[in-house]
């Protein structure tokens, strides 16, 4: 049926002409209307040359193309990068079950303002990531783009810089870059028994199916990440490190990574974000729990994703008030010569681990068959009550204390079981400035319990573990 069948079928012919009237006058409107061109500006609109630095994974260099509009933008990475690194089907699903894979591009600016003001193009936006979505803030001054790149809960997390100057792509050989991971994972590993699983395997034949359609750095470091989720083991990541840099003449105060809260005269409750800090600030929050003398002390380690051993053992010899041995780190070298985990005789033999000789591990781990960590008590120690609150995020150096503090029934566990994630990782230079860190010990607990891929159970499981905790104490 032609166009004029259908007029005349569903139209009489006394109303065709005033139809026909309606329907030229509303085309012509809706033209008139849709006719207005984009006003795109010339200071912002097409390719950035980025490099996109985030505390979380270091620093990659990417490709955006920004989009603009009078007044408004929006941005993006490369297009359906995403089926190179999650394959078709799964890219698929990504982009139907979240906003953070728009188009399929790991990087996205929405809901994008700007400002001129005399030479300088002042912007604002979010930048949606697999990692989540950031506040995005900056300027464009002489074809340079700066931005910085803010979280709600965490504050400064990230830049982005750049300039109009597109490199070739893609920008290094990826294939030749993961073959020199492989080869300096098969070196350094703590157990090259690891690398004979099928879980290994299917990460290598991914990567190598993958790394020579990646364009930049952040395709190859998202990659890495993506596929290394289901290999049995933590502490296992590439990245471009970059180390922040921060204004002398106002130099941001040194961050606490504990604080004390007094919930009763008997009741103290210790937060511990991080065992990043140093023994010293351990040793002087139980100086004061001491002074105070608290009977009851509650210490938070959810969401502590680790940080030294120096700072865990310090915290470690402020509670327990006898000599133990609190586990032992594991090489290659010892696999390569030993068929079975080492006996308590075996502990002896090997180098001791301390918070007095930290040295040990900053030296090299896998120079050594493996490490044994001794907890030696201070002369004064807390002696109360002690409840310790863990979920999934409580993980690392926080671990093997949960777990001899719950053996030697020193403290009732609360929440979730652990994270999992217990070895030694240490970092190692690839090409092209890129990094690796790889484990290079594994952990095994006093009882011979490997902690890394099981996490440790709480005695009680609660998704409220403060309050559990206040219950007990009754006040």
């Amino acid at each position: 049926m032609t166009a004029q069948q259908i007029i005349n079928f569903y139209f009489p012919k006394k109303i065709q002409f005033s139809f026909i009237v309606i329907v030229c006058i509303s085309l012509a409107g809706f033209t008139s209307c849709s006719a207005k061109p984009s006003v795109q500006n010339k200071q912002l609109e097409g390719k950035w040359h980025v490099n996109f630095r985030h505390k979380d994974i270091g620093q990659a260099r990417t490709i955006i193309e920004f989009n603009t509009n009078s007044n408004t933008f929006t941005a993006h990475s490369r297009k359906n990068a995403d089926r190179n690194i999650l394959g078709h089907w799964t890219s698929f699903l990504g982009r139907i079950f979240t906003k953070n894979l728009k188009n399929g591009s790991i990087l996205n600016v929405v809901s994008g303002v700007y400002k001129v003001r005399n030479d300088t193009l002042h912007l604002a936006g979010i930048l949606l990531t697999p990692m989540g979505s950031l506040n995005l803030e900056g300027y464009v001054f002489e074809n340079e783009i700066h931005a910085k790149l803010r979280n709600k809960s965490r504050g400064h997390i990230g830049t982005i810089s750049g300039d109009r100057n597109i490199p070739n792509l893609p920008l290094e050989d990826y294939l030749q870059l993961f073959q020199e991971v492989v080869s300096l994972t098969e070196s350094k590993i703590f157990n090259r028994e690891m690398l004979q699983t099928k879980a290994w395997s299917t990460f290598v034949k991914k990567m190598n199916a993958s790394t020579p359609k990646f364009e930049d750095d952040l395709e190859m470091v998202f990659a890495f990440f993506y596929n290394a989720r289901k290999l049995p083991f933590s502490h296992f990541s590439l990245m471009k490190p970059f180390i922040e840099q921060h204004d002398n003449l106002n130099p941001s105060p040194q961050k606490r990574h504990l604080s004390l809260e007094e919930k009763s005269a008997k009741t103290a409750y210790l937060k511990i974000s991080s065992f990043s800090g140093k023994a010293s600030e351990v040793d002087s929050i139980f100086e004061v729990v001491l002074q105070k003398g608290y009977q009851n002390l509650i210490v938070d380690l959810r969401n502590n994703s680790g940080g030294s051993v120096e700072a865990g053992m310090a915290f470690a010899s402020n509670i327990l008030d006898v000599e133990t041995f609190g586990g032992v780190f594991l090489t290659q070298q010892w696999f390569n010569n030993h068929k079975t985990l080492p006996s308590h005789e075996d502990y002896k033999k090997l180098p001791h681990f301390s918070e007095a000789n930290y040295d040990l591990i900053i030296e090299g781990i896998h120079k050594t068959e493996g490490l044994c960590l001794k907890i030696i008590p201070k002369k004064q120690v807390f002696r109360g009550k002690l409840f310790v609150l863990t979920n999934n995020r409580t993980a690392s150096t926080c671990e093997p204390i949960v777990y001899e503090l719950k053996k030697q029934k020193r403290a009732i566990v609360i929440g979730e079981t652990t994270a999992g994630a217990m070895l030694n990782g240490e970092m190692f230079e690839l090409a092209k400035g890129f990094k690796m860190v790889i484990p290079t010990a594994d952990y095994y607990t006093s009882d011979g319990f490997r902690i890394d891929q099981n996490g440790v159970k709480p005695n009680i499981e609660s998704k409220d573990a403060l309050n559990e905790a206040m219950k007990h104490i009754g006040n």
